[in-house]
């Protein structure tokens, strides 16, 4: 489907110098009534964009970060969803 990209090397200086941008596609974790992701790596904190297929999430609105390595959504992803993750490490 064409949905994961290679990692990318970024300058964020907002975050303290050069970061690597990555990306997760967590659309495994879907099972119809899950709405608790677990992140593969820590995540920086404030740096989750989360897409429900497609379409970029609001952190604070519909997903809620709840540890480095755990978020949370106010939807239920549906079988048939996808959920991908940019994110910074730690």
């Amino acid at each position: 489907m064409g949905l994961s990209r290679p990692s990318q090397i970024t300058k964020r200086p907002d975050i303290g110098g050069v970061k690597e941008l990555r990306e997760v596609n967590l659309t495994s974790q879907i099972n119809g009534s899950t709405q608790l992701f677990t992140m593969p790596l820590k995540y920086k904190s404030g740096s989750l964009r989360v897409y429900w297929n497609g379409i970029r999430q609001i952190v604070g609105v519909t997903i809620t970060e709840n540890t480095t390595t755990t978020f949370q959504t106010s939807f239920t992803p549906q079988d048939g969803d996808y959920i991908i993750v940019d994110y910074y490490t730690r």
